[in-house]
């Protein structure tokens, strides 16, 4: 399938103009969610998109539920969305227990136009959602400090505002690259996901949302 760019731009910049970044309301459900495809390598291939919601602030797993969907569209660098954003949406609109916010594997403002899956995603559904990234994107930043909890500011190095944050989970280990969706200011995504620091350097939304497709994968390969 060939990916239309022009096309594409076109369509983030319409759904941009939606992008609403306000302060987060009360939350009492939190999902993460994750996907994995059966062959990353091939397009079209089967795409795997599993969602773990749990209470807040306790995350007692509440709900869990998977989809499977043919993926026709490439993986582009900043185009990400476009390949996953179908399996996410079909996945979520599974849920029987809607999530107050949802943490996203992936970027949200922090974006060459600001908008990544986790926008693309919270504005398509009318969602709050979190991006919580393992990897950089976009933007210029500080390294933080090497102790749990310090972090340090994303900056667009063209206009020089804040997108995100960097953000260490754990003493000693990769941070992580956390910013706003959509429907959550950037203070209320820091705060937020200080709560979420737990054992472990991915958070745990979207750590057991990992786990569980995992599990999932490994079911359907053996079949």
């Amino acid at each position: 399938m060939k990916f239309d760019f022009k096309k594409a731009k076109r369509a983030q910049e319409i759904l941009k103009k939606k992008l609403s970044l306000k302060p987060l309301g009360n939350v009492k459900l939190i999902a993460g969610c994750d996907l994995t495809f059966l062959n990353p390598y091939k397009t079209p291939t089967l795409g795997i998109g599993a969602f773990v919601v749990l209470s807040y602030p306790s995350l007692e797993v509440i709900e869990y539920a998977y989809e499977i969907l043919e993926i026709k569209v490439p993986y582009i660098p900043g185009f990400l969305a476009f390949r996953e954003i179908p399996l996410l949406i079909k996945t979520f609109r599974k849920l029987k227990n809607k999530p107050d916010i949802v943490i996203v594997d992936g970027h949200g403002i922090a974006h060459p136009r600001k908008l990544g899956i986790a926008t693309h995603f919270g504005i398509v559904e009318k969602v709050p959602t979190i991006g919580c990234a393992k990897k950089p994107l976009y933007g210029n930043f500080k390294k933080p400090c090497e102790k749990k909890g310090c972090y340090e500011e994303i900056y667009d190095p063209k206009t020089k505002e804040i997108l995100g944050y960097v953000l260490r989970t754990k003493n000693n280990v990769k941070p992580i690259y956390i910013s706003p969706g959509n429907l959550i200011t950037l203070t209320d995504t820091l705060s937020f996901m200080q709560t979420l620091k737990g054992k472990y350097r991915i958070p745990e939304p979207t750590r057991l949302a990992h786990n569980y497709l995992q599990t999932l994968r490994k079911g359907y390969n053996s079949q």
